[in-house]
């Protein structure tokens, strides 16, 4: 049999597909590896705090009442709770804050969320090549109050405001660096960096009626299931997940997503 000559490939568009897909995937995989190691470190440092709750609900304590056939206000003390409760779940799977509320956001370093775990799985606005945004976990942002650092020695500096700009044309928001314009490095080893940011709807009645109506459903689950959820096979209504999906507000590996219905 002869023997075919081997080729030398001079660039990648020299490549047959299929090559170029093999090396991409490769590549891909090696970096799902490597931060995989931090992985559960990463997703720490996306945590949010709430700084000041919201001061109402996206579903009056009525509109509930009404939803639900209620006349009276004998079970008004039950279905209190569960007007927070089903607010709180849309919230954690969405990634959006329904009503306004303030959140404070700690990183160990700006490369955290910088460099975040979907890099090297997908191309895209997630990658951040150059290191000059940070991403705001929760949306829609109203402002961002205060980017402050810290040091070593506990001394906590402000980052002037006049150094970014607040992108909200894409969700989830972002910090975004001015041209020319580089990020601290005296930072000390952990939670270096808070960013206190203002998030929500301004009024229940801007919040999407989707979220309103899978609210004032789960509640309604809630109270018909009340004292036998461990018994019931789910613990929100399966309509759920087709309200609140194309409200999603996806993050990376780590974020909140309606996976955790299925």
């Amino acid at each position: 049999m002869m023997k075919m000559p081997k080729v030398e490939i001079a660039n990648p568009t020299d490549l047959t597909k299929l090559e170029l897909h093999e090396q991409i995937c490769a590549l891909r995989y090696e970096n799902i590896e490597r931060r995989m190691e931090s992985g559960s470190q990463k997703f720490v440092r996306m945590e949010n705090q709430i700084l000041t709750e919201p001061v109402q609900e996206p579903v009056t304590l009525q509109e509930v009442k009404e939803y639900l056939r209620v006349d009276d206000s004998t079970d008004e003390r039950i279905i209190r709770p569960f007007i927070e409760t089903a607010r709180r779940f849309c919230e954690e799977h969405t990634g959006r804050a329904l009503m306004t509320q303030t959140l404070v956001l700690y990183l160990d370093a700006f490369e955290d969320l910088n460099d975040p775990l979907w890099e090297g799985l997908r191309t895209g606005p997630y990658l951040n090549k150059y290191k000059n945004y940070v991403v705001l976990p929760r949306s829609p942002v109203v402002s961002v109050t205060h980017v402050k650092t810290h040091n070593d020695a506990g001394t906590a500096t402000t980052f002037a405001a006049s150094n970014y700009v607040i992108d909200n044309v894409r969700e989830p928001s972002r910090i975004v660096l001015k041209t020319g314009i580089t990020f601290p490095t005296e930072l000390r080893v952990a939670n270096a960096i808070e960013v206190q940011y203002v998030v929500g709807y301004t009024s229940q009645y801007n919040v999407p009626e989707p979220l309103r109506l899978g609210i004032l459903q789960h509640i309604a689950y809630l109270y018909e299931h009340r004292g036998d959820m461990y018994d019931a096979k789910l613990s929100y209504p399966p309509m759920l997940r087709s309200l609140y999906a194309p409200y999603v507000v996806h993050k990376g590996l780590g974020s909140s997503s309606l996976m955790a219905l299925g």
